[in-house]
């Protein structure tokens, strides 16, 4: 190594040492708020990626093949039991593939969220913002935050709803049968 390029790679150390010392450290309330965020956020995330997505595509295709059952109990009497049971059955299983939709709306604005969180930590962390810029951003997220496992909590009631529709699916055959042997 040349005496020049030894001479640079001390001053770039030195320099690069000094502004790491003039940096300002970083606000410690802010940091734990911004780091509750982030544990948040990955914790819905988590929650959803444990959820059985094709969940969702097994109630479309049970309702697709129970269709023309469904069309003829409807068509016909039914007692105020049978109907609240196909009911909520058919009900729920139309909407899944909007709670699919939704389901990985939700995820992918957590997954978002949590990428926007880190960065927020790095610059905080490097003290790339002021305090009062970082305190309007962490507002923010919060509020979006809030919004955000709102819809959490909706995917999750979806989901639960599935469930059931997927555990009634016997009574529901049942319900069928017994028009057909009529």
């Amino acid at each position: 190594m040349t005496p020049g390029i030894r001479q640079t790679m001390h001053v770039a150390s030195a320099l690069s040492a000094l502004l790491v010392a003039c940096a300002k450290a970083p606000d410690q309330h802010q940091l734990s708020a911004v780091d509750q965020l982030i544990t948040a956020t990955d914790g819905a995330a988590l929650t959803l990626n444990e959820l059985d997505r094709s969940r969702y595509e097994e109630a479309v295709s049970m309702l697709t093949s129970d269709s023309a059952a469904y069309a003829w109990r409807f068509s016909d009497t039914l007692r105020p039991e049978e109907a609240r049971v196909l009911g909520s059955q058919w009900t729920t299983l139309r909407g899944a593939s909007t709670m699919a939709r939704d389901h990985e709306r939700v995820l992918a604005e957590l997954i978002a969220s949590a990428e926007r969180l880190r960065a927020l930590r790095n610059d905080l962390l490097s003290g790339a913002m002021d305090a009062a810029r970082a305190a309007s951003i962490i507002a923010d997220e919060q509020k979006h935050h809030t919004e955000v496992s709102a819809g959490v909590l909706v995917v999750i009631d979806n989901y639960r709803a599935l469930q059931q529709a997927w555990d009634r699916r016997d009574s529901v055959n049942l319900l069928f049968a017994d028009t057909t042997a009529s």
